[in-house]
């Protein structure tokens, strides 16, 4: 017997010597079990994520509020303001402010011109759960004649029911505007297209 055929059968005696200790002498005994099902593990389900994007942290919130102001053929066009709404307590507010400060100076240049006199300020706006005032100084009425007078009105009123579903009614000085300006302008509360119609 040569020493390949010796080391052959020592290795066999070895692997039939653990054979026969791990059947009867260990506990377990050979674990054969190749069992393809997957092992059932309890996991908490959790709930789906929104699909809504959560906005970055320096990301501005911001709603587009619409003033209108005559372009250079002397139509009333809308025109966009943005309003910051971290900045801002009433973006209708804010249209009505910008309204009475425009048209901006890039808009002059396109030809945009605005009826509402430089001296009006706004004296108050108050927004109720059922109605919305706003109250201007008497410059609004001033100056311009007849035909600005409508403008500036139209400009106002198309503002308003732009920015707002609440009915709006129109003060100058404390008081309910029913006719405004020298000529007696006739106003129907509240404001709507129709307002100016006789």
């Amino acid at each position: 017997m040569n020493f390949s055929q010796k080391l052959g059968l020592f290795i066999l005696i070895l692997i039939t010597v653990l054979y026969v200790y791990f059947s009867l002498f260990h506990k377990d005994g050979f674990d054969f079990n190749f069992s393809h099902e997957t092992p059932k593990v309890d996991v908490e389900e959790l709930p789906e994520i929104p699909d809504e994007p959560i906005p970055a942290p320096d990301e501005k919130k911001v709603k587009t509020v619409k003033i209108f102001i005559s372009d250079s053929n002397g139509k009333l066009r809308s025109v966009n303001r943005e309003c910051d709404l971290e900045k801002q307590k009433s973006c209708f507010e804010y249209a009505i402010t910008e309204l009475v400060s425009a048209p901006s100076k890039w808009e002059k240049s396109k030809g945009f011109t605005s009826e509402i006199p430089q001296g009006t300020k706004i004296l108050s706006v108050r927004e109720g759960s059922d109605s919305i005032m706003i109250d201007l100084s008497s410059a609004f009425e001033g100056g311009g004649g007849t035909e600005s007078l409508y403008v500036r009105l139209r400009q106002l009123i198309k503002t308003a029911k732009a920015n707002t579903n609440l009915p709006v009614y129109l003060y100058i000085n404390g008081k309910q505007a029913d006719v405004i300006g020298g000529e007696g302008i006739m106003i129907k509360q509240p404001l709507n297209e129709r307002s100016l119609d006789e």
